[in-house]
């Protein structure tokens, strides 16, 4: 076989080299590509789960405690009372929604009262001495009463005398906050209030005090509820009469809302 001769070869090279530096590129990028595949795919393969271990005779399960039922609110007898000046005018009807009464415009044994109250306030056994007065400073309206329908402004109530006499009124108390306001006055004398509740809790006391021949008025704003259905009971009485002539308690109105 002939020699090849030395141009030939070279010419040979300098077609083969670059072939084969391109030829160990591609061989390189696939190399790369495959390692890159198999770390991807090891990556993205989920851990196995840890196996179950079955409970041992040893074991004992801990129940978890069941949750607290919330504690519910236990009703309870409660009397909380304002002692407020009145107003010029009072409007018995606006104000007492549940019920109202005024005593005395048409005579001392007379009571003006909601037509739709229902009896709610309901006064005691009358006592004597018992007098009609028109000596309230303030003046009371109402509309919708019976058996006077309406009034456009009256100064009337009821007055007793001496140590010991006065009034007693009740009004129906529920579990729900109810709110009796007392309208009451003293001339020459002491007036002591006292209210209970029949279902229990402790008893309301104060004195309120009027000095002179002109009536001294106040307002009572009571607020209260009971721990099961009962009523509350009221006495204005004359805790001591500087009079001996007729000093003494004097009630006008009371509302109920």
């Amino acid at each position: 076989m002939p020699l090849l001769d030395a141009g030939w070869w070279r010419q040979w090279r300098q077609h083969v080299e670059p072939a084969a530096v391109i030829l160990a590129g591609v061989l390189a990028v696939i190399t790369v590509g495959v390692v890159i595949h198999s770390h991807a795919t090891r990556d993205d393969t989920p851990a196995a789960a840890p196996a179950t271990v079955a409970p041992t005779d040893d074991q004992v399960p801990i129940p978890l405690p069941s949750p607290s039922p919330s504690p519910s609110m236990t009703p309870i007898d409660s009397i909380v009372v304002e002692r407020v000046p009145v107003a010029a005018t009072v409007d018995l009807d606006s104000e007492g929604t549940a019920d109202w009464v005024h005593w005395g415009e048409q005579g001392r044994f007379s009571l003006e009262r909601d037509r739709g109250g229902n009896f709610a306030i309901l006064e005691g056994t009358p006592g004597e001495p018992r007098q009609r007065h028109t000596a309230s400073p303030e003046r009371f309206t109402w509309t919708g009463g019976e058996p006077m329908a309406s009034s456009s402004g009256v100064a009337s109530g009821i007055r007793t005398c001496g140590d010991g006499n006065g009034f007693t009124l009740s009004a129906p108390a529920t579990t729900a906050s109810r709110t009796l306001k007392l309208y009451v006055g003293a001339i020459n004398a002491r007036g002591s209030l006292r209210l209970q509740l029949s279902t229990g809790g402790e008893a309301y006391t104060d004195l309120f005090t009027g000095r002179g021949d002109s009536m001294a008025t106040t307002a009572y704003v009571v607020s209260y509820r009971a721990s099961e259905t009962g009523k509350i009971s009221i006495k204005w009485i004359t805790d001591a009469a500087f009079d001996e002539d007729c000093g003494g308690v004097a009630l006008q109105a009371a509302t109920l809302s």
